[in-house]
């Protein structure tokens, strides 16, 4: 996939996120009529540049905003 198109997915989730606290892949996808690939791909670079945390929450790969993330834990 192209670099410039996961950067753009990484833009439409950094947008949402600021109103989410936490969410799966699969939810975020759907939500950004995106496919969960592309969602995972674009999360992984959000990640990588800290602007969000990915964690396991009872067995589901869970996205969280990063200032939740660390207010909570």
């Amino acid at each position: 996939m192209d670099k410039m198109i996961i950067g753009e997915n990484a833009g439409k989730i950094w947008q949402a996120m600021k109103n989410i606290e936490e969410i799966s892949i699969p939810e975020l996808a759907r939500k950004l009529d995106l496919s969960a690939e592309s969602t995972a791909l674009a999360a992984g670079w959000l990640a990588r540049e800290n602007k969000i945390c990915i964690r396991q929450k009872n067995g589901v790969i869970k996205l969280f905003n990063e200032n939740y993330y660390a207010f909570r834990y």
